[in-house]
């Protein structure tokens, strides 16, 4: 890990990828593998031992086209969730360990369906009165 930031630790790219392939279970040479890289172009991105070089742009698209649902914003900035399927990650009590956990929400897109239903007879109203057809 890099760098903490009033208390709050900052990770790089590196520390993204390598936690990245944690989440995946892929080891440097399955990475290698999957990627069409060598062993050792990955080892010096992900390793604490290697020397910690930047992903190229050719890195990140064959990582982004074996992984579809790989949020790259969040891999190039930190920003965002790890995943385009709304997976979440959740720090463990070590900050080496991480586990990635499915949110449940069920509930919350049983509502958002409920809102989207109010909102449609809602416009449905809005247009019937804009053309006088309400009293």
């Amino acid at each position: 890990m890099q760098a903490y930031d009033n208390n709050i630790l900052i990770m790089s790219v590196n520390d993204r990828l390598e936690l990245l392939m944690r989440h995946f279970g892929l080891s440097v040479n399955s990475m290698a593998k999957k990627l069409n890289f060598s062993r050792t172009t990955v080892h010096n991105i992900v390793s604490e031992n290697g020397r910690r070089t930047s992903p190229s742009h050719d890195f990140y698209s064959k990582l982004k086209e074996s992984y579809e649902n790989i949020n790259l914003n969040w891999l190039i900035t930190g920003e965002g969730e790890m995943l385009l399927d709304n997976e979440t990650l959740l720090a463990a009590d070590s900050a080496a360990e991480y586990k990635a956990l499915k949110p449940k929400n069920t509930e919350l897109q049983k509502v958002l369906n409920e809102i989207k239903k109010e909102l449609q007879s809602v416009n449905q109203r809005i247009d019937k009165l804009e053309r006088g057809q309400l009293g």
